[in-house]
């Protein structure tokens, strides 16, 4: 699951390489497997927990990376400067869980884990959705500035990708908030965490993790 967070560095130094050179936006999803194994759901789980994702120094079952890339094109008239194109094209890279070997599992455990792969798949590419929303809203929000110089329109172009960063944080974490009863009461986790002891009450089921050295990738994390 993650956000446009906190886009300052990353989007002002791609804005610096690539500002005068406009491009039509063209998100582009890339889905990645990670391999689990074991005969049960807790195996299945644990395996998850072992070979899944890490995702701000904490383990996920599922994550996805967002990777932008900023053109912008400047007109100069009338001695102002006007961002007459701002496009934010992006990569995703969806991480998911997938079964070693389908033989070796039983019908109805491998059934119900493929009911968990596609809610973790569904989980990953909202998270997705909200990133293209909020890039489609800063695109329209910044196209248009203008300033008595190019540095200064940029400057302000830059400024509301950054506010629109911040909404879309609070959205991306709503929807992590509302996705936490979903995955505890999912089948497959019910099936799983059975015999595990009860986790503390201060552990989140289901968030978005990060950290400065991650900023734009999301997770369905593990309560682990």
């Amino acid at each position: 699951m993650n956000s446009l967070s906190k886009l300052t560095g990353a989007l002002t130094a791609a804005a610096a390489i690539f500002l005068g050179s406009q491009a039509a936006a063209q998100p582009l999803t890339n889905y990645v497997h990670y391999l689990v194994a074991g005969d049960s759901a807790q195996g299945l789980f644990e395996s998850m927990l072992s070979n899944g994702p890490r995702v701000g120094g904490g383990k996920a079952y599922a994550s996805t990376r967002m990777d932008p890339d900023v053109s912008a094109s400047t007109q100069v008239s009338g001695g102002r400067c006007r961002v007459a194109g701002f496009k934010m094209n992006m990569t995703f890279t969806i991480r998911l869980p997938q079964l070693e070997k389908q033989g070796n599992v039983e019908p109805a455990l491998r059934q119900s884990f493929e009911r968990f792969y596609n809610f973790a798949k569904r989980h990953e590419e909202r998270h997705r959705e909200i990133w293209l929303q909020c890039a489609a809203e800063a695109e329209t929000l910044a196209t248009g500035v203008t300033a008595p110089t190019c540095a200064e329109a940029e400057a302000r172009s830059l400024k509301i990708v950054e506010d629109v960063s911040r909404r879309c944080d609070r959205r991306h974490a709503e929807f992590d908030a509302g996705e936490q009863k979903r995955l505890s009461s999912h089948p497959f986790m019910k099936q799983a965490l059975f015999k595990i002891p009860a986790l503390p009450p201060a552990v989140t089921v289901a968030s978005t993790k990060h950290q400065q050295s991650d900023l734009h990738q999301g997770a369905l994390a593990s309560p682990q």
